[in-house]
């Protein structure tokens, strides 16, 4: 077996796993398999969570990823937060504002889609955060929060636009 094909077995198992579909990765592995390795260093980063909690953590990305407006994005980002744990009725929660979330959480969803928002953060908001995070820390949410956006981003140079609008979510 080729790299490449165990590369695609790889995608395919995890579009599997997580009902995803991964096609725009294939298509990197096959068409432009340089920017695929360099891009699996972007996966790492966009995984990585060293000083948030798992809760912070995936607020955060979900947040990201509704202000980017990607359904099959933020579907994956669900099934995933949910794999690790989070509750459903944070999940539900955080697509709804966030209103019955726990308050630190609340104050994670409403950061993470300002800064999404690529706007300034609200200044008592950011003081808050400042408060109860660590520098390390908020440059982890910075991480998760900006890593969102490519995503999208690549499905959209491939003019899969379809693939980046709403679609039902479920949890």
């Amino acid at each position: 077996m080729t790299d490449q094909q165990a590369l695609l077995n790889q995608i395919t198992a995890f579009e599997t796993h997580y009902h995803y579909d991964a096609g725009f990765l294939k298509d990197m592995v096959q068409h432009a398999p340089g920017s695929y390795d360099h891009f699996q260093h972007f996966q790492t980063m966009a995984r990585h969570r060293e000083l948030l909690s798992t809760e912070v953590f995936w607020i955060a990305k979900i947040a990201s990823m509704q202000q980017e407006d990607c359904g099959g994005c933020l579907q994956l980002n669900l099934n995933m937060a949910r794999e690790q744990g989070l509750p459903v009725a944070w999940l539900s929660a955080a697509l709804d504002g966030g209103s019955t979330l726990p308050a630190h959480l609340q104050q994670v969803l409403h950061y993470a889609r300002q800064v999404a928002a690529q706007g300034s953060v609200e200044p008592e908001l950011m003081e808050a955060m400042q408060q109860a995070y660590s520098k390390g820390q908020l440059l982890e949410l910075g991480v998760a929060i900006a890593s969102a956006k490519v995503y999208p981003t690549i499905k959209r140079a491939l003019g899969l636009t379809q693939a980046c609008q709403a679609v039902t979510i479920t949890l």
